[in-house]
């Protein structure tokens, strides 16, 4: 629904103008008449409304005196104008120029040109909502949750909400030609993907058979609410990672994924990633230690974790992915953020539908370790005693350790130290120190067996008010709402 706010001091043409607009226009409207400036200016600080259509002449507050009132209103609540004039007059046009009016048209009124200029508005006040939601959309994402929800329950339809992405060159005009204007908001867009929120509306959304040869195509299960947005991204990706299996013997495809249509499945998921995790973990633990060939074998038994079934090995290579692109990325932010070469081949990684196949990417993600190990190991040999201290730190994290300590423990002075430890691992040593606490206690909290003091206590944190702040501040949520999450 489009309100409109029309203001003429003239009763017969407010009547004309409205039916013109009724009888022409194809959006719902609601029209609101004004007899004057002030009454106009009262309605849309009440109403709010999309579009003011306003004559230059009037009592109490003419047209021009309306718009500067109109101006100094906040961003989010200006109605586009269309001024209305019987005097063709430079001066009035150029008020409303100054005021932002939309369009400035001249008595009597040009039936086309009116629906015209409403037609533009109603176009520009649909696209600003949505780049408005699409942002609130992607901070949902982000953080999990969004304070401002105002805007939003309106995109909330009877028929529930999907996640759609499309994977493929050009993918964003592809979208527009199968959604063949369907109301959707665009939540991620990379070179080669696209992801969306669909507010279902009851029918299917139709592919051509030779779109789906060149595409990807992953849907998410149906949610009734946008606050599951984060959830409906990840069902969206896992559904559209079947590509990469062959759907008969469930194995990964060599040389070419597939393209076609992919849903999520409610049935059948994994639960425990524990073998994956440990796995993954050595690897890890182990790259500043171990030889390039040893980190390519260790690389390879990460990627040695799927079965006999597509479906599941799908969600099995969403949480690799996510555990690379959110854990690895991040675990020695100084290397990534500075070196040109990582840096290029994290994005890389991220943009995994970009691959033929997974093997391609599995190469990617070893070149990147082994990378990463050659500059750790290079940093170790000028400050040997760098890896005493993380082995030190690790082993022991849950205790009440802190820097003079450690420096201490390795024989080294303070200061010194505390400089070569930020060089080598790009963080502070506190900084170190609580991500390896927060790590221990998401661990701790996805089991599902622990009180949260409990947690807190395991993970090295002493104090639990003090744990359930750094928990929030870190993740976004509380460690209830983690561990909630986790079993959901």
């Amino acid at each position: 629904m489009i309100t409109i706010v029309l203001a003429d001091d003239e009763k017969l043409i407010r009547a004309g103008l409205k039916k013109i607009l009724l009888d022409s226009i194809d959006f719902p409207l609601e029209i609101i008449e004004a007899k004057n400036g002030q009454e106009a200016l009262d309605f849309c600080k009440e109403k709010r409304p999309e579009i003011l259509i306003t004559d230059i002449r009037m009592p109490v507050m003419d047209g021009v005196e309306l718009m500067k009132n109109i101006s100094q209103m906040e961003d989010e609540y200006k109605p586009a104008i269309i001024v209305l004039s019987g005097y063709d007059d430079f001066s009035y046009a150029k008020a409303a120029i100054q005021s932002g009016a939309l369009s400035y048209i001249l008595k009597p009124v040009d039936k086309k040109e009116l629906c015209s200029a409403v037609n533009s508005a109603i176009m520009n006040s649909l696209n600003e909502e949505k780049k408005q939601n699409e942002v609130k959309f992607r901070q949902i994402i982000e953080k999990g949750r969004l304070e401002d929800v105002s805007g939003l329950p309106e995109i909330t339809v009877e028929n529930g909400l999907r996640c759609i992405i499309i994977c493929g060159k050009n993918s964003m005009q592809a979208l527009e030609t199968v959604m063949k204007g369907r109301r959707y908001y665009v939540v991620e867009h990379t070179k080669n993907s696209v992801l969306i929120v669909y507010p279902f509306d009851g029918r299917q959304v139709e592919y051509e058979p030779s779109y789906l040869d060149s595409y990807i195509v992953g849907i998410s299960g149906p949610a009734d609410d946008y606050s599951m947005l984060r959830t409906m991204r990840r069902q969206a990706m896992t559904a559209a990672m079947q590509a990469f299996f062959d759907s008969e013997s469930g194995m990964p495809l060599q040389g070419k994924k597939n393209g076609g249509l992919y849903y999520w499945e409610n049935a059948n998921h994994i639960s425990d990633f524990t073998q994956l995790d440990e796995t993954y973990e050595k690897v890890i633990s182990h790259c500043d230690l171990v030889d390039a060939e040893e980190i390519q074998g260790d690389v390879t038994k990460l990627f040695d974790c799927f079965d006999e079934n597509a479906v599941l090995n799908s969600e099995t290579l969403y949480y690799l992915y996510r555990k690379i692109t959110s854990n690895l990325f991040t675990k020695y932010p100084g290397y990534t953020d500075s070196d040109m070469y990582l840096h290029i081949k994290s994005i890389m990684i991220e943009n995994i539908f970009e691959y033929s196949d997974l093997a391609e990417w599995q190469g990617s993600v070893t070149d990147y370790v082994v990378y990463l190990s050659a500059l750790l190991k290079q940093n170790t040999k000028e400050s040997p005693y760098i890896t005493e201290a993380l082995d030190f730190i690790k082993s022991h994290f849950k205790k009440n350790i802190n820097m003079a300590m450690v420096a201490n423990q390795v024989s080294v002075n303070y200061t010194w130290f505390s400089e070569k430890f930020k060089e080598h691992t790009g963080l502070n040593f506190n900084e170190y120190l609580k991500r390896l606490r927060i790590d221990e206690a998401k661990k701790l909290l996805e089991k599902g067996t622990f009180k949260v003091y409990e947690v807190s206590e395991r993970s090295g944190f002493s104090d639990v008010k003090y744990f359930m702040k750094i928990f929030r501040e870190e993740t976004g949520m509380s460690p209830t709402e983690w561990s909630k999450k986790h079993e959901s």
